[in-house]
């Protein structure tokens, strides 16, 4: 795949990722679904005025249907390459907190912003294939380091680079 990402791979990695890294196992896998009711918006002819459709379960997938053989038509099976064409991939997690807000801040003394903080930069670091410490801006680095994620960015050497 010459450098590709595989997203297929992304959740189990992404699982792994948070089993070690996350102290506090906050991060949970969210499942996503769709309204049984989809509203379509599509013109008829370049140049008619866009039609609103409330589409139900089995229309959803008749259209689903449609826009897969359109797909398929225009790339000849596959054969073609879609050059000028973009891939969204949603990946759902819900940070978890076993206390309130006020009993996490105030009876627990905890801060959750930094275990925001931890979580995002695993989620991050996972999704991007970069280190921790190339996604964090030099100026919010040594609180980071020292507060949030001490187990993903080292502390910064004198010369300012991380040890």
């Amino acid at each position: 795949m010459d450098g590709q990402l595989d997203y297929s791979k992304l959740p189990v990695e992404l699982d792994r990722r948070l089993a070690e890294l996350d102290t506090d196992a906050a991060m949970r896998p969210t499942k996503l679904t769709v309204a049984d009711r989809w509203d379509k918006k599509a013109q008829k002819g370049l140049l008619a005025r866009p039609a609103n459709d409330v589409l139900h379960k089995a229309e959803q997938d008749t259209e689903k249907q449609r826009a897969f053989d359109l797909l398929d038509a225009l790339s000849r099976a596959g054969s073609l390459p879609i050059d000028a064409a973009s891939l969204h991939v949603i990946i759902a997690a819900t940070h978890c907190f076993d206390e309130s807000l006020i009993n996490t801040l105030v009876v627990r003394n905890v801060n959750p912003i930094e275990k925001l903080e931890r979580s995002a930069l695993i989620v991050a670091e996972t999704v991007k294939g970069v280190p921790a410490t190339e996604l964090v801006r030099s100026e919010a680095y040594e609180a980071i380091s020292a507060f949030s994620a001490p187990a993903l960015l080292p502390p910064r050497s004198e010369a300012g680079e991380a040890a």
